[in-house]
């Protein structure tokens, strides 16, 4: 049963990551004039965000080997990505359900899976620190020096 829980949980924040991602591009895609081009912001945002709810359910979904299974820090990583990403949007509603509700979901999936294989989860913590980080730092160093 929480292998399943897992898989809804995951699948709930990649579609959040994905469906949100596809949503927001289309609606800024109409209202922009033509010849303004959404590349790189915040078409590179909203690319990364989709990119990340298909690593996060892609970590849950590979997670099947009982040994050691280096695939579920990838929903760690989804999670921290996302998180990092976060801290740039303040806390505006589309925010919250484009990063934070994802981040949510895949963290659920991510406790979840390790409680089932008995894993460790304060590596896994660091991997989410980690992440979070590196998101935040390679943004920020793109705004400010890009």
């Amino acid at each position: 049963m929480k292998r399943i829980t897992e898989f809804i949980l995951a699948a709930i924040g990649a579609i959040l990551c994905i469906g949100g991602a596809a949503s927001i591009w289309i609606l800024q895609a109409e209202t922009n004039p033509p010849g303004v081009s959404m590349w790189p912001m915040p078409a590179l945002i909203l690319t990364v965000v989709a990119l990340l709810g298909v690593l996060g359910i892609s970590g849950i979904v590979y997670d099947v080997n009982l040994q050691a299974s280096k695939w579920a820090m990838l929903t760690w990583i989804a999670c921290g990505g996302l998180l990092g990403l976060g801290i740039f949007g303040e806390f505006a509603v589309s925010v919250l359900a484009l990063l934070a509700l994802p981040a949510l979901f895949f963290g659920g999936a991510a406790v979840l899976s390790d409680g089932r294989r008995k894993r460790k989860m304060l590596p896994d913590f660091g991997v989410l620190i980690l992440s979070g980080i590196v998101s935040f730092g390679l943004l920020y160093t793109y705004i400010v020096f890009g």
